[in-house]
């Protein structure tokens, strides 16, 4: 009776504990459900995780609460409610500590682990001095084995043995089929050629990165009135194919599952020229892929993912080109096709920021707003960091070099890394060893020569004797401004948006952000440009770190000498000006998309070395930067 007695205080206790956990968990639960954003930008988390990630964790908190009641009423009527209550909480402590290691934001799930974790052990006490020693942990669970045991020699013995066998023979074939259809990776085979490992193998995106590959096939086909130019498939987009293979440099054929596609390092870093506008493009890996207009890209998916009858559209364009099996087609039908128009609209949401800035057109994207935004979460700060694509051939002597077109980082493997978390890599998902053979193959890669022939040696030995005497300081490798921020912007003049939107919150962000093998230590704030090396710049213009300059002879003009509008998007190479031609549509062979410099972060102004030189020294200068 003593031992009664002196349990009910402790039951009592633990009962009202039990509500004061349901109003943590509504605390929590109804801002996740009604005002998500707020609770999003309380904690610190990225942008992906308001929908419907946060609604969903709001509402199971609610149905997790509705499950405490019955022990927070009658404890000892119901002791086993009452310690999957105790152990939820662990579950949950077990959970966030996982979180805190992984995710790259621990400050955000510390104070719930130290919530759970003292309801755990408060609970867990209370619980344990209240209930009589049959009612413990261990008794509970060996009758809860034992009545286990007698249902499973239920099953399978006498009447109920078809009944039993043909429930376990369909949950079986169903999970064999979801793992066949949805999870199984298939290896790929292995490319021998590093160039073409470059070209075609995966790295390692997850989940949301990837296309399924027959959904990507039809695209053009079912959305055929949003491309940008009607009958030039993915092509419209900059996207570069070669003999033999069916899809575009760039993208990597991978099965987890169903066959998709993914991009890769190849896709912004492959570059095509061609002499004139009937000669055959010549593709160049690691040159900028100054034909890629990603953005029109994304937007091509999102605006097809938009129309109402985008999932019968898709598989009926499936079906038509492809023979699936019933069960497969049933995947398409119900999961794949489903899934990945909602992967596309998740993305226009985290992309709605593209609408506020000047479009980038061909070669350009913004390279830190994305990281900023849509995997750290931070608000739309209206920064523009649209710069052009750039090479990433002979990387070895860039290696500890200060680069991004802002000097922010030294360390060729976290830029890498990087480029291909802002693309969709996760520490789970990227490939270490493919990353890494791509990373070596880079350092000795090196820039395409000339091409064109007809180099006049006299002009060019007198360009080298100029650009010794202007240029070698800042742009020779083995000199010590090479690959380093030197020249304050006030100085350098060029347009200041994308060293403006590469901030110290995000460097804070970056280096807070620990999960192999991503670590980012080596980012920092910069207040200009990088001095960059010049290898192979025949092919890299438009020229200045927004593109805004179409080739060299205009580079060496003043500011106001150089072209306010021009256009992009044409492989045709400008042989005397040393660039790709800058004419319009009107043109064969022209570009298409007009560039304005007078848009904020497109102006074209600064970097006025050279520009007081003759007309015959800069033609001298250019001949021998064609050598170079």
């Amino acid at each position: 009776m003593e031992n009664a007695c002196s349990a009910q205080p402790a039951i009592r206790w633990f009962q009202r504990f039990i509500w004061i956990g349901i109003l943590i968990n509504m605390v929590f639960a109804v801002p996740a459900l009604l005002w998500p954003d707020y609770l999003n930008s309380y904690f610190g988390l990225p942008a992906q995780a308001v929908y419907p990630w946060l609604q969903n964790a709001g509402m199971l908190l609610v149905g997790v609460s509705l499950f405490y009641a019955p022990a927070g009423v009658r404890a000892e009527r119901y002791p086993v409610y009452a310690w999957l209550c105790v152990l939820s909480r662990l579950i949950a402590v077990v959970f966030w500590i996982y979180l805190i290691q992984t995710s790259g934001y621990p400050d955000a799930f510390r104070p719930l682990l130290y919530s759970d974790g003292a309801m755990f052990l408060i609970l867990g006490g209370l619980l344990y001095a209240g209930m009589p020693p049959e009612h413990r942990p261990w008794p509970l669970i060996r009758a809860g084995l034992r009545g286990l045991w007698r249902c499973f020699c239920h099953c399978f013995c006498g009447r109920c043995r078809k009944a039993a066998l043909i429930v376990a023979l369909v949950l079986g074939f169903v999970g064999f089929e979801t793992w066949l259809n949805l999870f199984r990776e298939v290896p790929q085979p292995p490319i021998a050629s590093d160039v073409d490992h470059f070209k075609y193998a995966a790295i390692g995106l997850g989940p949301d990165a990837r296309i399924p590959l027959y959904v990507f096939s039809v695209l053009p086909q079912v959305c055929a009135q949003r491309m940008p130019r009607m009958g030039t498939g993915w092509q419209t987009f900059g996207f570069i194919y070669e003999g033999g293979h069916d899809l575009p440099i760039g993208l990597a054929k991978r099965q987890i599952g169903y066959p998709s596609v993914e991009p890769n390092c190849a896709l912004c870093h492959t570059g095509q020229y061609r002499k004139s506008a009937d000669d055959v493009p010549v593709p160049v890996p690691t040159a900028p892929a100054a034909l890629l207009d990603l953005e029109s890209f994304q937007w091509f998916l999102y605006d097809c993912a938009g129309d109402p009858n985008f999932k019968s559209k898709v598989m009926d364009a499936i079906e038509q080109h492809y023979d699936l099996g019933p069960i497969e087609k049933l995947f398409y039908r119900f999961l794949i096709v489903p899934a990945s128009q909602q992967a596309f609209l998740k993305q226009e949401k985290q992309y709605a920021w593209q609408k506020l800035r000047p479009l980038q057109g061909p070669g350009r994207t913004d390279t830190f707003n994305p990281t900023k935004m849509v995997i750290f979460g931070f608000p739309d700060d209206s920064t523009i960091g649209t710069v052009d694509l750039p090479q990433i051939w002979n990387q070895k002597p860039r290696e500890s070099m200060y680069l991004h077109w802002d000097g922010n980082n030294n360390d060729i493997h976290e830029r890498n890394y990087a480029a291909a978390m802002a693309v969709g890599a996760t520490p789970q998902s990227v490939l270490p060893a493919e990353f890494t053979r791509v990373t070596d193959w880079l350092l000795t890669h090196q820039p395409p020569k000339w091409p064109f022939g007809g180099l006049d040696q006299v002009r060019v030995s007198r360009g080298r004797t100029l650009w010794e005497g202007n240029c070698t300081s800042c742009h020779d490798f083995g000199k010590a401004a090479t690959g380093q921020v030197t020249v304050g912007l006030d100085e350098l003049g060029t347009d200041p948006y994308r060293v403006n939107s590469f901030t110290v919150g995000l460097v804070d962000k970056f280096h807070e952000f620990k999960k192999p093998p991503f670590d980012f230590g080596a980012y920092r704030k910069t207040q200009s440009y990088s001095n960059t090396p010049t290898d192979g710049i025949w092919l890299r213009g438009p020229y200045l770190h927004n593109g805004s300059v179409p080739t060299l002879w205009d580079l060496l003009q003043p500011p106001d000498k150089r072209p306010k509008v021009f256009y992009r998007g044409s492989s045709v190479f400008d042989v005397r000006n040393v660039g790709f031609s800058s004419a319009g549509p009107e043109v064969k062979g022209g570009g298409y998309f007009k560039f304005d410099t007078r848009l904020p972060g497109n102006h074209n102004s600064g970097h006025e070395y050279g520009i007081h030189l003759s007309d015959s020294e800069k033609w001298d200068l250019i001949e021998y930067m064609k050598t170079l």
